[in-house]
């Protein structure tokens, strides 16, 4: 078969958490808007994966010839663009898992002039230091490395069909009383101290439904019926990969377990509103 021959670049990166598994970038000296990982285009005969080493080796001036990590070569995502305005060639970035940077290593970084700063932090934090695109870039890898899996994407920019965790808003039938989790307390996740909706990242190539029916069992002990997409529009603060559910459920309050956080209840609707709670859960209950 044949068909026209399409120009195609290729990269490669290496994907770093710090110990306590919070991802590590890069800062671009030429777009300071802008994190990435370390890593680069390839060269003329070079594999992805040695793009990957070299790039991390020139940027952080630290030796990359870990026997665990050159014989692993685990591959975690494979990243497909396009043409498009201002990149007349096809694209296609190769993720590889490079582990864990101790303290240790993190202090003995040397950036170069292509960068101007390192950075550890929770995905949560991330989103609101990045641009969108490369934010769903980032869960998407952190995903697959959390899976142990190799994900495919095509078009990661634009966020067509992206899903990276839910948002649920539980309700007993009559949908007088809404299940609300007291959320721990601690810096660096989503809304701490604040009662929420259950909700979660994505795990694998679990669908929204999946995804919500694990959450409610692991934060609740509970299963629910009637889960459904909420057709509300979405709330500012409600990243474009969350998929906002609705779902009913007919047990007892006694049947509650929790798996995360300081406390879990069926609070009545009209007590809400003198609880701390995010700001999308009146938006939300509006529309139920």
């Amino acid at each position: 078969m044949t068909g026209p021959t399409a120009l195609t670049t290729s990269c490669g990166a290496l994907y770093f958490t710090d110990r306590h598994g919070h991802p590590f970038q890069l800062r671009s000296a030429r777009h300071p808007d802008r994190w990435q990982l370390p890593g680069g285009d390839s060269t003329p005969g070079e594999t992805p994966w040695q793009t990957a080493l070299r790039g991390a080796r020139e940027h952080l001036r630290l030796d990359m010839s870990d026997e665990e990590l050159t014989v692993r070569r685990r591959l975690l995502a494979v990243l497909h663009h396009t043409p498009a305005a201002g990149r007349p060639l096809a694209r296609t970035g190769f993720v590889f898992d490079g582990g864990i940077l101790d303290d240790d290593r993190l202090h003995r970084i040397r950036l170069t002039a292509e960068h101007t700063d390192w950075a550890v932090d929770t995905l949560w934090r991330w989103r609101n230091r990045m641009r969108p695109q490369d934010h769903r870039r980032l869960m998407l890898v952190d995903r697959a490395r959390r899976a142990r899996t190799t994900l495919y994407a095509e078009h990661p920019d634009t966020g067509a069909d992206a899903f990276e965790g839910v948002l649920v808003l539980i309700t007993t039938p009559g949908r007088d009383r809404v299940l609300l989790n007291l959320r721990d307390d601690h810096p660096g996740i989503a809304w701490p101290g604040h009662w929420a909706p259950i909700g979660g990242w994505r795990e694998g190539h679990e669908s929204a439904h999946d995804c919500a029916t694990r959450e409610i069992r692991e934060e609740a002990g509970i299963t629910v019926t009637a889960l459904r997409p909420l057709p509300a529009p979405r709330h500012p603060l409600i990243a474009d990969t969350t998929t906002v559910l609705h779902a009913v459920y007919d047990g007892p309050e006694r049947a509650l377990v929790l798996g995360e956080g300081q406390a879990i209840r069926l609070v009545p609707r009209e007590e809400i509103s003198a609880l701390r709670t995010p700001p999308y859960v009146a938006h939300y209950l509006a529309h139920l």
